[in-house]
């Protein structure tokens, strides 16, 4: 690689860095631990201005320490204390990752990472203990003209206190992250934040033709974790472009693959500048696309159905939240232009355009695993068909829409006939087809 091409890809360290990092466990904790570190330092000061003299004027004097060694010896118990628990609470958070990752998916790992209850509680442990060992560093009794840092202690002690009433809350936050209704309950209601963006979009067509326009390729492999959408816009209404995006986020896509489309050829700084507002990275950790909620619970019900697992139950969960999520997705458009807006509210011609999964192909990604792994379990099949049955009844259900699922019952029905040997389990799957989908289309 020359270090041209070196220079150009620098500026896409940064994004990666940033990703990296806030994405980390330790990224919150580390932020709180650094805000102790500077409360600590702050009172020091506040110490040796006479803070406890002034606080004891008006407070109780039992609230506050007299003695050196007593001081002492309450933070040197209060760090061993607390690094015991911190050490415990990590481990219980290793074991969390591990059982989730083993029952039901590593894709729904990035989640349980960025809880950020876990990671205000793990940082307070650690600012607790910075605080603690800064503060019995400085306890130094042969120090002339300074006096013993009662209320720093006191506040120390407070502050151990409110970690032990973390430490029951933590307890009972891992034992609920880690039941699958609770991870399924999440899952629902991100993807259904993340589907309401789709309103903004509006069902106008790119205007310009694939053979017209001008494709401009990837200049690196990896996921797409973002598209910074405003930041197009903002190119596009300053360079008079018009931009379609071929891929979606969460997809991967390779160097040199066809990324975008625009109606007019373009210098290469502009390019570069487009290409820099697609956020990349080996690690598929994109948080703006509902696909991944969809797919991650797809993941759960089709590892619940493996047979390491067997777990009928949790996979027909899974397909509960899933006709809840297909019937929003119904509802939603499926055009792919960005509806702009001046400061009068008034909408403005669209000028960049998103590539956005249609129902149809995301129904199928979804039921083709699903039935893969259930065509042989009755129940798992007949909640499969309830689910297009409560799609099929929908408000919001069209006739493309009633196409894409009398396609899908076709294909479940001709699953069950290969797969389910039972007459009576194969008549009980006939019927229902025949009540809920084929009379009704006949009406």
């Amino acid at each position: 690689m020359t270090w041209l091409k070196r220079f150009k890809r620098f500026p896409y360290f940064f994004q990666w860095l940033y990703v990296k990092v806030t994405a980390s466990i330790a990224f919150l904790p580390m932020v709180i631990t650094m805000g102790f570190i500077f409360v600590v330092l702050f009172l020091l000061y506040l110490e040796s201005v006479g803070l406890t003299s002034k606080v004891d004027q008006k407070f109780p004097s039992f609230l506050l320490l007299k003695s050196w060694d007593i001081a002492q010896s309450i933070l040197t118990v209060l760090i061993g204390a607390l690094i015991s628990l911190m050490v415990f609470s990590f481990s219980m958070v290793m074991v969390l990752l591990n059982n989730a990752s083993s029952n039901f998916s590593p894709r729904i790992l990035p989640n349980l990472i960025s809880n950020k209850f876990h990671q205000i509680v793990l940082g307070t442990y650690l600012g607790t203990i910075t605080f603690s060992i800064i503060l019995t560093i400085n306890l130094t009794p042969n120090q002339p003209k300074f006096p013993l840092p009662s209320f720093s202690v006191l506040i120390a002690i407070l502050l151990g206190l409110i970690c032990l009433l973390l430490f029951v809350f933590f307890i009972h936050s891992i034992s609920e992250s880690v039941q699958v209704g609770k991870i399924l309950v999440d899952l629902n209601n991100s993807t259904l934040d993340k589907l309401e963006k789709n309103d903004k979009l509006n069902d106008d067509n790119f205007p310009v033709s694939a053979n017209e326009g001008y494709t401009y390729f990837a200049d690196r492999s990896g996921y797409i974790n973002k598209i910074k959408i405003q930041e197009l816009t903002k190119i596009c209404e300053k360079e008079n472009l018009l931009i379609k995006v071929l891929v979606s986020e969460s997809w991967f896509i390779l160097n040199d693959e066809a990324l975008f489309i625009c109606n007019k050829k373009v210098d290469e700084r502009i390019e570069q500048k487009i290409l820099s507002q697609f956020v990349m990275s080996k690690n598929e950790t994109t948080k703006d696309d509902p696909n991944i909620g969809f797919k991650q619970i797809t993941e759960i019900a089709v590892k619940a159905m493996s047979p390491g697992i067997n777990d009928p139950g949790t996979a027909l969960s899974a397909i509960n939240i899933l006709t809840i999520l297909f019937s929003t997705k119904m509802g939603k458009m499926e055009g792919s232009g960005i509806n702009r807006v001046d400061e009068s509210d008034n909408k403005l011609p669209t000028i960049l355009w998103l590539n956005i999964i249609s129902f149809d192909r995301l129904l199928y990604f979804v039921l083709s695993p699903l039935r893969q792994y259930s065509r042989h379990d009755l129940m798992v099949m007949l909640n499969l068909l309830k689910m297009l049955q409560s799609l099929f009844t929908h408000k919001h259900c069209h006739a493309k829409h009633r196409n894409t699922i009398l396609r899908e019952v076709d294909i479940i029905l001709e699953d069950a006939k290969e797969h389910i040997t039972n007459a009576t389990d194969l008549s009980t799957i006939q019927s229902y087809i025949n009540l809920n989908f084929y009379k009704k289309v006949r009406v």
